[in-house]
């Protein structure tokens, strides 16, 4: 590799970065569409098999697809209530694909174990205040005791939904699989927005 090509791919990591803070790459639709597409291509490559790539190109499609009906139910909730409070860093990427904001979390990182300090509580709330946000996304088993103590603090008009963000839902939740999980949370970040 040449010294400009890797500075280019290195460019080009850093435009979507989320830093190491926030993982959740598949809360992006369309990164999962390429990523099915690129594991294919490489089965294919190393199998000479070429059915990996013709299933990567089919799943791509059906992603493809569902993406736009997330895309839909996003995109309704007016610009100025595309605010988004998360309990850890967890929606970066769907914030960037979907023309969202995150504007805080009450666990800085990307890590749900995290303590935050009554510092940051405060600047979280002063933020909400500010911004007139009254939701805090937080992921379905994630405990909400902090969330719930900045709740308390800005007042009863504050509510906190649950998204599935780590994880796909049981039997009958509406989230058994990838595509249902993000339509289900795209419905649910809607509804939560234009209440």
């Amino acid at each position: 590799k040449d010294e400009h090509a890797h500075e280019d791919e290195h460019a080009h990591e850093d435009e979507h970065a989320h830093g190491s803070e926030d993982p959740h790459f598949w809360m992006d639709m369309n990164r999962m569409a390429d990523g099915a597409v690129i594991i294919g291509d490489e089965l294919t490559a190393m199998t000479g098999n070429e059915a990996y790539a013709t299933c990567g190109t089919d799943i791509a499609t059906e992603i493809r697809g569902a993406e736009a009906e997330v895309r839909a139910l996003l995109e309704a909730v007016p610009t100025d209530r595309r605010i988004l409070v998360t309990d850890h860093d967890s929606l970066g990427y769907l914030a960037d694909a979907y023309g969202y904001e995150v504007v805080g979390t009450v666990i800085p990182g990307g890590s749900t174990l995290g303590e935050p300090s009554s510092a940051d509580l405060a600047d979280l709330v002063a933020t909400m205040r500010a911004e007139g946000v009254t939701t805090i996304f937080s992921g379905v088993g994630n405990s909400t005791a902090v969330a719930d103590a900045v709740a308390a603090e800005l007042g009863d008009d504050v509510q906190i939904v649950s998204l599935y963000e780590a994880s796909l839902g049981g039997p009958g939740s509406g989230a058994e699989s990838y595509l249902d999980m993000m339509r289900s949370n795209a419905s649910t970040i809607a509804a939560a927005l234009q209440d």
